[in-house]
């Protein structure tokens, strides 16, 4: 099937358009991709579109709601007709559970580039893994090429799945997440959360879940208030299903005065300036952009030795990296507690660490070339205009 050269289109497919990581990067990368002739798509397959569908417009992406219901005939034929009727040159998709269906569809519809993005560590067992690893087989066989978001989610799907990927890194703003500029930015910052003088800050940035694990981050809390010689304050950032959980274990061990439950930010760079101390205690990551966007401030981060955390925080070099336990993590946030100067050598180590191996313009480079962009050359904007509001389709 004919595609035009002069205007390649790409469709993204997620779920619900949230305020998250694949949805944010994406509109960081707008821009970019929009520079090299793209008329870029998105395609929200949740029961809702998302409350971020409209940020996503107004970065000129097209944005259609087509909830995937079921794996009937007759909504994979209203799939193909339209994939068919658009003429995407490529389908990108960043969802797991259908994944298959979309990259099979799109191949029948005569998509020339198919690529599938794997978000996170999904070391499934048994049957699931079979079927999983089955998919991914036939998908590659159709010319699927599958990328993964970090070093973590690469060994996942080679152990798991046998299935080979293109490393295309998470990437952030690099611009907003600096360090503070000035002695006065870190003032006003700590001034805004009234952070009391001496104080040292430990911050979280996530939704609460059981992965999350932040309760681990409150016990090493109550271990720590009576030993440490400075003033205490966690800072903790996100929303959840384990949101209330948390809650009332810090009311139990004794720590309301010393946790602000803040909620969601969407001005998190205040928060991490306002802070010493970044702890990411998570079961497993795919490749955290809050841990990247902490160490992108210039943060010293304690965080679990698991998938997704040691890829981007190296113990002893970039921050430590401990044994997924309380008392390690407790350990690991007494030494940067009371060592200032720690705290700084780390944080500027894991900024350079940052800066030489998670640039949006080497992994846009490496996506693009999966799009059939022979030799992408970037013009990255540092201030770029805001594209005209593209319409939400229901289509």
């Amino acid at each position: 099937m004919a595609h035009s050269q002069h205007n390649p289109k790409v469709l993204h497919v997620l779920h619900a358009l949230r305020f998250s990581g694949a949805e944010v990067m994406l509109r960081l990368a707008a821009p970019t991709v929009n520079a090299q002739g793209y008329e870029q798509h998105m395609l929200a397959d949740g029961s809702e579109v998302g409350d971020y569908a409209d940020t996503l417009a107004a970065a000129g992406f097209r944005v259609h709601h087509r909830p995937f219901k079921n794996y009937s005939i007759g909504h994979l034929w209203q799939l193909y007709r339209f994939l068919r009727q658009q003429k995407f040159t490529v389908v990108h998709n960043h969802t797991e559970q259908n994944f298959f269906w979309y990259l099979l569809v799109a191949r029948l519809a005569g998509v020339p580039h198919l690529v599938s993005t794997v978000h996170n560590a999904f070391a499934f067992k048994g049957q699931v893994r079979m079927r999983r690893g089955l998919y991914r087989w036939i998908a590659r066989q159709l010319g699927a090429r599958f990328t993964a978001i970090g070093p973590s989610v690469a060994q996942v799907e080679e152990i798991t799945y046998y299935n080979p990927t293109t490393l295309v890194p998470n990437w952030l703003d690099e611009s907003y997440f600096v360090p503070a500029r000035n002695a006065e930015e870190r003032t006003a910052a700590r001034r805004h959360y009234q952070v009391p003088d001496g104080t040292v800050v430990l911050i979280s940035v996530g939704g609460c879940s059981a992965i999350k694990n932040h309760g681990a981050i409150l016990e090493a809390l109550a271990a720590l208030r009576s030993r440490v010689s400075s003033p205490l304050l966690y800072l903790h950032v996100g929303e959840g299903q384990t949101h209330l959980a948390e809650q009332k274990q810090a009311q139990e061990l004794g720590l309301s005065d010393i946790v602000r439950f803040v909620g969601q930010l969407h001005d998190v760079r205040t928060a991490l300036l306002a802070a010493d101390i970044y702890v990411m205690p998570s079961m497993f990551e795919g490749l955290s952009i809050s841990l990247l966007e902490a160490l992108s401030c210039g943060m010293a981060a304690a965080v679990y030795d698991n998938y997704g955390l040691r890829d981007l925080v190296q113990d002893g070099q970039t921050g430590r990296c401990v044994p997924p336990n309380p008392q390690a993590l407790t350990e690991a946030l007494y030494e940067l507690i009371e060592s200032p100067e720690l705290r700084i050598k780390y944080g500027a180590a894991a900024r350079q660490f940052i800066q030489k191996h998670y640039s949006m313009r080497d992994s846009l480079s490496k996506l693009l070339r999966l799009y059939g962009t022979a030799d992408p050359k970037l013009q990255e904007e540092a201030q770029p205009s805001a594209p005209p509001t593209a319409p939400i389709a229901s289509s």
